[in-house]
Order: structure tokens, then C-alpha cells, then sequence
């Protein structure tokens, strides 16, 4: 594997990764928000930015998809003979909205973990 370039993984996922990147963003700093004053309040902002960010993340990465098989459709875009390579180089490209939001939607029920054990230290 090369060296990694978040650069270049950024752009190789598209448009999606800005929506992606801010609802993440913002889903993780309302579940730190949570973590560090546990208020039931705040879990239902939480978790709508959790779906939120769940939503632009698929949508992001089916976007991309459907661009790689739109280009690939086009016989004098992508010869037969190298049609296998392309679709697979598309597609790893394609997966990026969800390598970035899977952090992000990984990070946030571990915050809401943290919060719901300091909430109940302090009952």
C-alpha cells in the first residue's frame, strides 16, 4: 500500500464527504456535549444528527456508486478489457462517504456511553 494522503481519500469520495464531514461533525460534538453534561434533553438531538449523518453517509456513498456504473456504461469511456479494473478502482473510490461517516457513527454511541455512565455516577 502506498503512503495514505487524507487529501486524496477527501477528494476520491466526491461531493458526499463536505455533508458527510459536517453531520459528523456536529453528531460528534452534540454527543460530547452529552458526555460531558449527561441531560436526557440532549440525546434527542443526538440522536437525530446519529441518523442525520447515517442518511448522508448512504446517500454520499450510493451517489457514488451510481456514478461509477453510469460512466462504466459507456463502451468508449472504458474498454471491455479493462472494465473489471475500473469498476473496482470506482468503487473503492465510491466507498470513502462511508469509510469517513463510519467513523463518525462510530465515535457517537461511544460519547452517548460515556455520558449515560456519568449520568447514572451522579444519581
Amino acid at each position: 500500500m502506498k503512503g495514505f494522503s487524507l487529501w486524496q481519500f477527501f477528494a476520491e469520495g466526491g461531493w458526499g464527504m463536505w455533508s458527510t464531514l459536517l453531520f459528523g461533525f456536529i453528531a460528534v460534538g452534540a454527543a460530547a456535549w452529552f458526555a460531558r453534561r449527561p441531560e436526557p434533553r440532549r440525546l434527542a438531538f443526538t440522536g437525530a444528527m446519529w441518523l442525520t449523518l447515517l442518511t448522508v453517509t448512504a446517500h454520499a456513498t450510493w451517489t457514488n456508486v451510481a456514478a461509477v456504473c453510469s460512466y462504466l456504461e459507456d463502451p468508449q469511456r472504458v474498454p471491455d478489457a479493462e472494465i473489471t479494473r475500473t469498476f473496482i478502482i470506482g468503487l473503492k473510490e465510491a466507498s470513502r462517504p462511508g469509510a469517513l461517516g463510519g467513523i463518525f457513527l462510530t465515535l457517537v454511541p461511544i460519547l452517548l456511553g460515556v455520558g449515560a455512565l456519568r449520568g447514572r455516577a451522579s444519581d
